[in-house]
């Protein structure tokens, strides 16, 4: 059970391993013995505090406490082995932050600086600093290089903690092509720590080598996979017991916990376990309390302890709260998702509170906790995709949804491992809808599903789709019928928000023909009101007829920005060369608009750097629309209805589709109508058109105005395929 965890294994003891090296480059420097030099003092006791707060998991706090420490070095002959240990501590902290032009010149500096003083110590601890940049920049054989290199001096001074740390890293850069070396390396560390004491940086490099010997992939019967980080981590508890070292006694006594639990020694987990949850309590350290309180909820669900299980998640959650953001910067630093590292805390968490005892439903208030739950997990993932800080703020001061319109329903599905939960938000309530798919399956159908939509001259998209129809709508049609559904809100996760659900097909209609369907990517919304109560509509008109930029042309976009002034009877219209950046933003800046229709190239990928709208003269990135968005988001009349009517997702991109599901957060319109890919630009044309006249001339909701455009458009011969109609999303008000 915990050994599923080896994936993230490593990241947490990271937590602690970059304050453990940099204390121990920090040793190298002797203190200065002049009180005239409090500066250089001053930089020592912040640098001290940088590496307790690394091992409390706050990465910015510590990179501002050595940043000021290397402001107090700079410049001075006096404090060159000083400088060297800060400058090579706050390179590895600008490293985990995902700061590596940062740390470079950093690290450079440190490693000349120790060059110069000819100190074996200090160089063997700024060449391992090295060795990490050059790992975390996949330069392998120079890391490799660095690593031997500071071995060497390390052991030319006889520094055991500093040849521990080097091999260590060295291993880790091994393992996963060449385990025996790895191993031989980790030999190594581990004679040198048998002499390096029982300080805290000896114990957090005994840590550090345990769980480095844990991710290797040694044949079953090779005992040293337990055995050495058994002993490494029993000396480690003992000896950070016995100095009363709470912090260290968590990581200690945690880790130790979860190879008990590796073994089938259940008992002693939990006890280890228990131990660690309290040192950390005591050490009020936040990222080893959310770990070891998840590792205890693990245990104890297996246990079928449920209630206590239920405690502990709900306190790793509190726990992870307070340094998500760091962790945040850190996962991606090193490549990794928030979703695959952390996630399987909040969904085993909402499985847990779902799970229905022998002939008893679910208590509503438990619904609601699993499906706030699974919220949370969804804004810290929109948070981590856009790089922005301010997503879940916004997300959180919207307005929810649970009040639900009449005859409007909110389909929430949570995918788990071996089961789907549907959660169906109607007028008296939650619905459990409970079904034998697991997610893997359930998202193989989606990505086919998504994939085969666009060949418009196939049906091979029809078995996707009549079993995505079986899996979500056929065990829910019932319910649907008693309640009178006409409107659909879906809030998607993983795979399901690349899926138009109007283009699920139940062997006579398609969905959209029964049911309107908006979007939302959370069960919160930006103050949802109808377009009728806006009054007159205020439209600007936005969009590219000609080749740019190695895009094709879209030449019916001129029929399409023609028609819209006719049926709003005006509007502002920016098209081609008027199409620009500045244009865009200064006509936003002058007038209040309630419609902005951008009918151009747009892409959403998996890294929001490279997502954009296309304008003549360059593109519009997301913290660009946002901008230009902020501009009128705080107004008396806001933009009611962003429309994007040429952009598209990579299918089976699940991370690229939290781009569009988010856009309309982002860019803080009530209502975002976009496609999943790019559609036949005549087919385009006239579904938009029809969309607006709908909302122009009729009391339709926004999501009924579409679904009468998509069935208007399913109706033309030419244009049957849902290829054509289906890719476009209404996203955030359905009103």
């Amino acid at each position: 059970m915990v050994s599923a965890r080896r994936t993230g294994v490593l990241r947490a003891l990271l937590a602690g391993i970059l304050a453990a090296c940099c204390a121990s480059t920090l040793a190298q420097a002797p203190a200065p013995q002049d009180p005239a030099q409090a500066p250089l003092i001053e930089a020592q006791s912040l640098a001290r505090e940088a590496a307790e707060l690394q091992l409390l998991g706050f990465r910015r706090q510590a990179i501002e406490r050595l940043e000021r420490a290397a402001s107090l070095t700079a410049g001075r002959p006096d404090a060159r082995p000083i400088a060297a240990g800060v400058l090579g501590a706050l390179g590895q902290a600008y490293l985990k932050a995902g700061q590596s032009e940062q740390a470079l010149p950093k690290l450079q500096e440190a490693l000349e600086l120790a060059r110069a003083e000819r100190q074996p110590a200090l160089m063997a601890a700024a060449l391992n600093d090295m060795g990490q940049l050059y790992g975390a920049t996949a330069r392998r054989a120079e890391a490799m290089t660095a690593y031997r290199e500071s071995m060497t001096r390390a052991g030319e001074a006889s520094s055991p903690l500093t040849f521990a740390a080097a091999a260590t890293n060295a291993a880790l850069l091994a393992a996963p092509t060449d385990p025996s070396a790895a191993a031989a390396l980790l030999d190594q560390a581990g004679a040198r720590l048998e002499a390096a004491g029982d300080a805290r940086e000896a114990d957090f490099a005994r840590i550090r080598a345990a769980q480095v010997w844990r991710s290797l992939q040694l044949p079953n019967a090779d005992p040293r996979s337990l055995e050495r980080p058994h002993a490494l981590l029993t000396r480690a508890l003992r000896s950070a017991e016995a100095r009363d070292d709470a912090l260290a006694t968590s990581y200690a006594a945690g880790r130790l916990g979860e190879l008990y639990g590796v073994a089938g020694r259940g008992e002693e987990a939990l006890g280890l376990t228990r131990r660690a949850v309290r040192a950390a309590q005591r050490a009020r350290a936040d990222e080893s309390l959310y770990l070891w309180s998840w590792q205890a909820a693990r245990l104890l669900a297996s246990r079928g302890e449920r209630e206590a299980a239920l405690a502990a998640y709900r306190r790793a959650l509190e726990s992870l709260h307070a340094v998500r953001q760091d962790m945040i910067l850190e996962l991606r630093a090193t490549h990794r998702s928030w979703r695959a590292e952390v996630g399987p805390l909040f969904l085993e968490y909402a499985e847990l509170l779902l799970r229905r005892e022998a002939g008893q439903g679910v208590a509503q208030s438990r619904l609601r906790e699993a499906r706030d739950v699974v919220e949370q997990l969804k804004a810290v993932e929109l948070e981590d995709y856009f790089q922005d800080n301010c997503v879940a703020a916004q997300l959180a001061t919207q307005k929810g949804i649970d009040q639900m319109a009449p005859r409007t329903a909110v389909l929430y599905p949570i995918l788990l491992p071996e089961r789907l939960e549907l959660l169906v938000g109607l007028e008296d309530g939650i619905h459990q809808v409970t079904l034998p798919v697991a997610a893997a399956a359930l998202s193989e159908d989606a990505h086919g599903l998504r994939r085969r939509l666009e060949k418009r001259t196939t049906s091979e998209y029809l078995p996707f789709s009549r079993r995505l129809y079986a899996s979500l709508f056929q065990p829910i049609e019932a319910l649907l019928a008693e309640h009178k559904v006409e409107t659909l809100v879906f809030v998607p996760d993983g795979a399901l928000r690349g899926v138009p659900l109007g283009a699920l097909y139940d062997g006579k209609r398609y969905l959209v023909e029964r049911f309107a369907f908006a979007t939302a990517p959370g069960l919160t919304l930006v103050d949802p009101r109808p377009l009728s109560e806006k009054g007159e509509a205020q439209v600007l008109l936005s969009g590219l007829t000609e080749s740019v930029q190695n895009f094709p042309a879209l030449p019916f976009v001129a029929e399409e920005l023609k028609g819209l002034q006719a049926i709003f009877a005006g509007g502002r219209q920016l098209r081609d060369r008027d199409f620009s950046v500045p244009g865009f933003k200064q006509e936003l800046r002058g007038k209040s608009y309630s419609i902005v229709h951008i009918a151009s190239h747009g892409e959403f990928d998996s890294d929001p750097r490279k997502s954009f709208l296309l304008t003549w003269d360059g593109r519009l990135d997301m913290d660009g629309l946002e901008a230009v968005m902020k501009q009128v988001r705080f107004r008396d009349e806001p933009v009611e209805l962003l429309t994007l009517s040429a952009c598209r997702t990579a299918a089976g991109d699940d991370r690229a589709s939290l781009g569009l599901a988010g856009v309309a957060v982002k860019a803080g319109a009530r209502s975002v109508l976009a496609t999943l890919w790019y559609v036949n630009d005549q087919a385009s044309s006239l579904l938009v058109n029809d969309f607006y006249r709908q909302l122009r001339e009729g009391s339709a909701s926004k999501a009924k105005a579409l679904q009468a455009a998509q069935r208007a458009v399913l109706s033309d011969r030419r244009f049957r395929h849902p290829g054509y109609w289906a890719p476009f999303l209404l996203i955030g008000n359905w009103l």
